[in-house]
Parts: C-alpha cells; structure tokens; sequence
C-alpha cells in the first residue's frame, strides 16, 4: 500500500471522527464514578446515565448520519481507483497503444489532452476500461513521467 493512500485513509478517518465528536457531547454518559459504595454525584444521580425527560430528538440522529456520510463519501472520492500504468507506446492502426510492464496487457489509449510520441516509455495516470468490442482501453488523465525510448 503506498504512502498516499495511508495517508489518504487516515485522513478521511480523522475527519470522521471529527465529525462525529460534536454528536457524541451531546451524550453526557454518566461518569461511573472512582468507589463502588454508590455515592451520588454533584447532579444527585448514582452514576447511572439516564436519559433526558423528553428523549433525544430526531436531529441528533440526523447529525449523526450526516457526519458518518460526510466521512464515507471523502474516503471514496480520496480513495477512488485513478490507476498508474508503465510501458511503451507503440503505433497502432486505431492511433496509439501501449504494452503495460506489469500485466503484459495492451491497451489502447485515449489521450485527449496529453501528447504522446510511439517509442517513448512512459508512466500514465488514467482509468483502465473497455470498448464497445470488449478491447481493454486506458483513458489517459495525465502524464507522470517519460523514461524515454523504449529498450529493444
């Protein structure tokens, strides 16, 4: 796991808990108190966490779900799937491709906004999909790196 995502997952699991903090004060939870002789507390109860006369109103819960909601939501969008692919662009009939080093799969790419030039290694940032024939392709979002040309 690289040190992006840990990052990543630990921040989206400190802004939940954050979140969620503001919630929980609102439950005083009785304190249990240092004997065990029964001794009442400055509020008069035996260390017993009672609930308010009226209860706990819907919006409690509501803040609750929200903040568990906010939480999941940043960790999905931190932690969705923008792969990194590595190899050689070749020519093809259909415009470019590439052989990724890791899975020996070929991919064509769809590069809107990004040069690139046959011959060259490179590394790529995109998102790995299929075609309407089922051919693997990768839609390029970004170059990472040009290792230069490739070794033959």
């Amino acid at each position: 796991m690289s040190i992006h995502r840990i990052t990543i997952s630990s921040l989206s699991v400190s802004i939940g808990l954050l979140l969620a903090v503001p919630a929980l004060a609102q439950y005083g939870g009785g304190s249990m108190g240092g004997s065990m002789g029964g001794s009442t507390t400055s509020s008069g109860s035996n260390g017993v966490y009672t609930a308010p006369k009226g209860g706990y109103s819907s919006s409690t819960a509501i803040a609750i779900g929200t903040g568990a909601a906010a939480g999941v939501t940043l960790g999905y969008l931190a932690l969705r799937s923008h792969r990194t692919i590595v190899g050689c662009i070749e020519p093809s009939r259909d415009g470019v491709k590439l052989l990724n080093e890791k899975d020996q799969n070929t991919y064509a790419l769809v590069a809107a906004n990004v040069a690139l030039n046959p011959g060259d290694r490179v590394a790529l940032r995109g998102k790995k999909s299929k075609d309407d024939s089922g051919k693997p392709t990768f839609e390029v979002s970004k170059l990472v790196k040009d290792y230069g040309a490739c070794a033959q």
